[in-house]
């Protein structure tokens, strides 16, 4: 089993998987806007590139053996950090049907922080760093469209920080 580590997601670790914005310190993708009483971010472009459903998923605390992964190969996928930090563990899209060992990685999502998953890409559900957590996420969904979870080849992934 190889163990990996997660580092703290950035723009430029992050961008063979997608697109990360930072909504409290500001990226190059986002508009602060401030009014009476309040102040606002917002991404300068739509967040996916098709209408998406809204989901809140439960994830496990790490340390987290993965053995099987997911892709979109229909929509992108964007995650949402608001209270407690979650990592996400990835793999490369390439022509195998299956996530690999070898290339996968795993980030650290800060609250005010969001990653948007390109098509294809191999993923896993989020962990919390210590405890369970609570995330939001926005994909296309329907029943028709069924998202296998495929074992990782050759070994499973052990996740920590």
């Amino acid at each position: 089993m190889l163990n990996i580590n997660a580092t703290q997601v950035t723009s430029e670790n992050f961008s063979k998987y997608g697109t990360y914005y930072n909504m409290k310190n500001g990226t190059k993708d986002v508009i602060s806007t401030e009014g009476e009483g309040f102040s606002d971010v917002r991404t300068t472009h739509p967040l996916i590139d098709t209408v998406g459903n809204l989901g809140f998923t439960l994830g496990s605390p790490l340390p987290a053996k993965i053995h099987t992964m997911e892709r979109h190969l229909h929509t992108q996928e964007a995650l949402f950090c608001l209270s407690d930090p979650f990592v996400i563990t990835v793999a490369k899209s390439d022509e195998n049907d299956y996530p690999s060992t070898e290339s996968a990685e795993a980030f650290i999502v800060r609250p005010g922080e969001v990653v948007v998953l390109k098509k294809g890409v191999w993923h896993d559900a989020c962990h919390g760093l210590k405890d369970e957590v609570y995330y939001y996420w926005m994909a296309l969904e329907r029943e028709e469209i069924v998202n296998e979870w495929i074992v990782i080849v050759p070994e499973p992934v052990l996740v920590d920080i």
